[in-house]
């Protein structure tokens, strides 16, 4: 709980909740187009991207920057109790000046004095011109991948079908649980449960017998669905009362979760001690006595057995070129 007012910290504030539904409030900041992060990307002096290990949001544009590469796209993490906001770890690094840059929403001020809004993660911060460049993790992710172009998690000819999937899963499974979690009322939570459990039983069929939800090639969508899978059994199934199946119960959805995992950096982008203490510990909120559970005995290293569905694929040069299982950076790909 806690925003922006005119540009003053109210920590009692709060838009998301209206007649006991959870509803996601759009980004008061202009939105910045793929291509034009891209270029900011490419500039001598690179924007920084400010995250937090627990937010799937913030996982989304992480993902994207291991997957393909993107070392030199430094990232620093906010976390701790949110006792205005996000806390920065290192004051000073992103704002240099007399006045210690201690919390996010001191950045969203710095950019727009009169800010009214909530004070979210990922964003990307402009070291040159001090400011926000943006904090939409969709953008971000897209211009990450624009950025990087030798190839494409978001040809330019599939646009639509991977909106469609993001759309889709966003509605039904990723927002959804968020909107079980902080209903305040029983019938719409369980309205929010229905479409959570809809939607990973669609997911179910359509994982049976294709490695990634576009066929057998990877793409933006698959790393957006697994930032909500990574943390439905130890937070969702419990925090959000998300209990009717958990991901373990889905025999396809589970396989296709270690599979992405074994993609060559994804481990990595993920903490589950962080991610569990981000939600149970520092965001009070929904759990007021700060008591942590402790993680699922579940291994996501246990072997996936889904090469028998076939080869994983990316997009490049207009075709659908094979992996080298061995490593998915942008030059350890296959000639097409």
């Amino acid at each position: 709980m806690g925003m922006l007012i005119e540009g003053q910290w109210h920590g009692d504030a709060d838009l998301r909740m209206r007649d006991g539904a959870f509803v996601r409030e759009p980004s008061a900041l202009p939105k910045r187009s793929a291509s034009e992060i891209a270029e900011h990307l490419g500039a001598k002096q690179k924007p920084i991207m400010v995250v937090s290990l627990s937010c799937p949001w913030s996982h989304r544009t992480t993902l994207v920057r291991a997957l393909k590469g993107i070392e030199d796209v430094h990232v620093v993490v906010a976390g701790g109790p949110r006792r205005e906001g996000y806390a920065l770890g290192a004051p000073n690094a992103l704002l240099p000046g007399p006045v210690p840059t201690r919390h996010l929403h001191q950045l969203y001020t710095r950019t727009d004095p009169t800010y009214t809004g909530r004070a979210t993660v990922p964003l990307l911060w402009d070291p040159v011109a001090r400011e926000i460049l943006s904090n939409d993790s969709a953008s971000i992710a897209r211009g990450l991948d624009a950025f990087s172009y030798r190839w494409r998690l978001v040809p330019e000819t599939q646009i639509a079908e991977i909106d469609a999937l993001n759309t889709r899963i966003y509605n039904g499974l990723s927002n959804a649980v968020y909107r079980a979690g902080w209903a305040s009322t029983q019938n719409i939570h369980d309205a929010a449960i229905a479409d959570v459990f809809a939607t990973l039983d669609w997911l179910e069929l359509r994982l049976r017998h294709q490695r990634c939800l576009l066929g057998n090639q990877i793409t933006e969508a698959d790393l957006f669905l697994f930032a909500t899978l990574a943390r439905f059994d130890s937070v969702y199934v419990s925090l959000f009362r998300c209990t009717r199946r958990r991901l373990v119960d889905y025999p396809a959805l589970w396989a296709y979760a270690r599979d992405v995992y074994s993609w060559p950096g994804v481990a990595d982008t993920i903490d589950f001690v962080a991610n569990l203490e981000g939600y149970f510990l520092n965001d009070t909120d929904t759990n007021p006595h700060g008591i942590v559970p402790g993680l699922p005995e579940i291994d996501w290293r246990e072997p996936h057995g889904r090469d028998a569905l076939g080869p994983l694929c990316i997009w490049q040069d207009g075709a659908l070129v094979p992996l080298f299982r061995q490593g998915l950076g942008v030059s350890a790909v296959t000639d097409p």
